[in-house]
């Protein structure tokens, strides 16, 4: 019996020992589930924090890159008289210089015969112009009578840029007040089809910052608050596509305008596109790359040198050409086939040269001599046609006014 109830006994404890350790097991598996859980809220709380952190620095950096940039920029109005026609022309500029050196766009400022500026704290300054390119829509003016401590900018470097890296535009969109728009570098060396004189042949950086009438000529900003561009024009009939100077190439032409009020370049007097696939299938020219020229510019030395202009005004694909005029194939020795090709071979060249051209008319390959000349310093608005409007050019690109 004793035995029996000894064994009993210990039947009763190990039952209940079993009892206990599951019931331990249980509260540390809901301790465990408990921490857990605790441990996941932290995390995601801590992360969601370090989104937030993320989200304020980013606005913060933006904030900072504005408040210390828009203080050097200036809001331009200027007047202008184009023959029995009078109007006004808006935009931005900014000071590169504690002695008041503002940057800006040569369409903002070209022919007109009354400039003022407009500083952000409201201070307005009369404007001298000391250099104006047509070329490269750059031009160089000087805060005159402004007495007050002056802001700059901080130029940076437009040689190793990169698409995807944000963009800010400061300017003052249709007149309402100084602003900023933000998007990133989308292109580089973006260069329209079309080679004349009336628009900037250079090679843009693009943008998807929007950029409106009234941001013409103001800075456009890499991430660290720096000038890399100036912003020059946009894409008509799209949404978000804009150009911008490069930086580097600006800082050359400053020098060269504050230095002779001029920039001097080898000039032949001829605009024209390119023959792409498309144009020469269709209009069955001959199988060669060139430019078919469709203006040779009165007593420039194209003219001098005999090359025809087309006559024959169509459109493909929603695109203007001028059919019927020589195809330039070649200047001194060297093909051009493409824009990049023929702006290659003019730096180059030298005013004053003597150089061959060859070219076909009519199927025939010819060769001829010309003269190079100084490119002429001529505002943009004087070659428009009769119905065109800084709004409403032959080209694609649209200048703001």
């Amino acid at each position: 019996m004793r035995v029996a109830r000894l064994s009993n006994g210990r039947s009763r404890g190990s039952s209940n020992g079993r009892r206990d350790m599951f019931s331990i097991c249980g509260r540390q598996k809901r301790h465990t589930v408990a921490a857990l859980t605790i441990l996941f809220l932290v995390l995601l709380e801590s992360q969601h924090a370090g989104s937030v952190s993320a989200v304020e620095s980013d606005e913060q950096q933006t904030v900072a890159i504005y408040t210390k940039t828009v203080r050097a920029t200036v809001f331009l109005s200027s007047s202008f008289t184009t023959g029995l026609v009078s109007g006004k022309s808006m935009g931005t500029g900014f000071i590169i210089d504690e002695s008041g050196t503002v940057v800006t766009n040569a369409h903002v400022v070209g022919g007109a015969r009354d400039i003022s500026a407009q500083l952000y704290g409201g201070e307005k300054s009369k404007v001298e112009i000391v250099g104006v390119d047509h070329y490269t829509d750059v031009a160089v003016l000087k805060l005159k009578g402004f007495t007050g401590k002056l802001s700059t900018v901080d130029l940076g470097s437009s040689e190793k840029l990169r698409i995807g890296q944000r963009t800010f535009v400061i300017g003052n969109p249709y007149g309402l007040g100084f602003g900023l728009s933000a998007g990133i570098l989308s292109g580089l060396d973006r260069m329209p089809s079309s080679v004349n004189f009336t628009e900037p042949r250079i090679a843009l950086l693009q943008t998807t910052a929007p950029v409106n009438p009234g941001d013409s000529g103001g800075p456009l900003l890499n991430s660290d608050g720096k000038v890399i561009g100036v912003t020059t024009s946009m894409l008509e009939g799209t949404q978000n596509i804009g150009f911008a100077i490069p930086i580097n190439l600006v800082k050359d032409i400053v020098l060269e305008l504050k230095t002779a009020g001029r920039v001097r370049r080898p000039w032949l007097g001829v605009a024209g596109k390119f023959i792409t696939e498309e144009i020469r299938d269709l209009f069955v020219l001959p199988l060669t790359d060139g430019m078919l020229i469709e203006t040779v510019v009165p007593d420039s030395p194209a003219t001098e040198a005999g090359l025809r202009a087309g006559t024959i005004d169509v459109v493909v694909s929603g695109q203007p050409w001028m059919m019927g005029g020589d195809i330039l194939t070649a200047v001194r020795g060297m093909r051009v086939s493409t824009v990049q090709d023929f702006l290659a071979v003019l730096k180059e060249l030298e005013i004053g040269q003597t150089i061959d051209i060859e070219f076909i008319r009519k199927r025939e390959r010819l060769k001829t001599l010309l003269t190079v000349q100084e490119r002429p310093q001529i505002p943009y608005r004087q070659f428009l046609r009769p119905m065109e409007t800084p709004h409403q050019g032959r080209t694609a690109l649209k200048r703001n006014p």
